[in-house]
């Protein structure tokens, strides 16, 4: 049985597929729905940019280790994010 395309994504599912979508990993039908939405909402684009940027960062061979207090805030902050409520989108 065939797949029916994704027509749409929304933002915590490109999230959740940034690293995939960096690393190319996604089935195309995917990536193009996930390179519309990053021409459609600037707030994920900039995430993908700077996924991009720490992804340069830590491939440089200048990287350094995060002290463990500092990553664990962020992942908590990062769990907190993704489990908020996102408000609807007008006009859409």
């Amino acid at each position: 049985m065939a797949r029916k395309p994704i027509v749409k994504i929304d933002c915590v599912e490109v999230w959740r597929q940034i690293s995939n979508y960096l690393d190319n990993e996604v089935e195309p039908e995917l990536r193009a729905v996930m390179a519309a939405h990053f021409k459609d909402c600037a707030h994920c684009s900039a995430i993908l940019d700077g996924t991009r940027n720490v992804v340069k960062l830590i491939g440089d061979g200048k990287a350094f280790e995060i002290p463990a207090p500092v990553s664990q805030r962020f992942y908590v902050k990062l769990d907190q994010h993704l489990a908020a409520p996102r408000p609807k989108k007008r006009g859409r």
